[in-house]
């Protein structure tokens, strides 16, 4: 091997011009005092201490006590072996925080897996920061202390839905707040946008990994699957400890049907005017129209809800909620007016 490429893989160890020419040139003559290094080596003078002592923090160089000094190279086997099982060390520090960390490309079916406690936490605080109309939230009482300041700026703008998991006082930061003392999947649902779902014993480890893992869900079919289970079968298994009162502030806009249903009920809104966006349910076509509501329906179990609207024309159309499959258009946005 010449000299150059020799010099060129020294400078990629980390050494730089002087440091590899200090070095070469003790390896070739043996010890020299530092008036001989400098002068061999064509490093300045003023220079030649400075490299030194960097060569001997690196471990290639050491000192004698002899009269006078000179500049001693370490044996090379165990400058580069020394070198090497350090490069390891790093290497799988390096490796075991990024793992721990990593989130990995999101799949076709728009679903992420997290192993991260600071990534899934962003996620779900991103979740309570970008909705636009509702939260579904369940967590335990420890992750809600670190969330509870955002939901409770959020709950001015848009309809929040709290499940806590825990024996401890709850604030009134949302809408309605249930509660349980049996732990469930820690469950986000921002509109009908993201979802997130990770086990209950995610948090309980004190490492920055998960204790199993997360999933944030963007795929439309399996949030709605999410949003039922949420909503017919964790819901109703908790104890309501608090539920917002006052009169209803209209404008007001929906993305859940059986919320607006239960406020038709709650506030006899029949024949208030509506706005309704979104699609036929036959046809798939996109659709927009006013009118207003002369009927509701809600099954046993608030299965299925739904309401008919009336036009100007005298049309009438029954509005279904997410994935409405009986109705004659499925309702991304009801806006009831005021």
């Amino acid at each position: 091997m010449e000299e150059g490429e020799l010099t060129t893989l020294l400078k990629e160890l980390g050494l730089n011009k002087y440091e590899v020419s200090t070095y070469l040139t003790l390896i070739k003559q043996g010890p020299l005092t530092a008036r001989e290094l400098a002068s061999l080596s064509k490093v300045p003078q003023p220079r030649i201490y400075d490299v030194v002592r960097s060569l001997m923090s690196k471990g290639f160089v050491a000192i004698t006590s002899d009269r006078p000094k000179k500049v001693v190279p370490i044996d090379p086997e165990k400058v580069l072996t020394s070198m090497e099982q350090n490069y390891v060390r790093k290497l799988e520090t390096v490796k075991k925080e990024l793992k721990a960390i990593y989130t990995p490309y999101e799949s076709s079916r728009g679903v992420i897996i997290v192993k991260s406690k600071a990534v899934l936490e962003n996620y779900i605080k991103e979740a309570i920061k970008n909705a636009k109309y509702h939260l579904s939230i369940a967590i335990p009482n420890l992750l809600l202390k670190k969330v509870a300041s955002l939901i409770k700026v959020r709950r001015m703008e848009i309809t929040i839905d709290l499940f806590v998991y825990g024996t401890e006082q709850v604030p009134k930061v949302a809408d309605k707040i249930r509660s349980r003392d049996v732990e469930d999947p820690i469950i986000v649902i921002q509109d009908k946008a993201l979802g997130i779902y990770a086990p209950p014993e995610t948090f309980k480890s004190t490492n920055r990994t998960l204790t199993g893992y997360a999933l944030i869900i963007k795929d439309r079919n399996l949030l709605f699957m999410l949003d039922r289970y949420f909503y017919h079968a964790l819901w109703p298994t908790g104890k309501l400890i608090y539920k917002r009162r006052g009169k209803l502030k209209l404008p007001k806009t929906y993305i859940h049907i059986r919320s607006l249903v239960e406020d038709l009920r709650k506030y006899n809104l029949l024949g208030k005017k509506v706005e309704i966006i979104g699609r036929f349910v036959k046809t798939k076509e996109a659709v927009k129209l006013t009118g207003k509501i002369v009927a509701f329906f809600e099954s046993e179990g608030k299965v299925v809800s739904n309401i008919t609207v009336e036009t100007e024309k005298g049309e009438k159309y029954v509005i279904g909620g997410w994935n409405a499959s009986l109705e004659d258009i499925e309702a991304e946005l009801i806006i009831l007016e005021g």
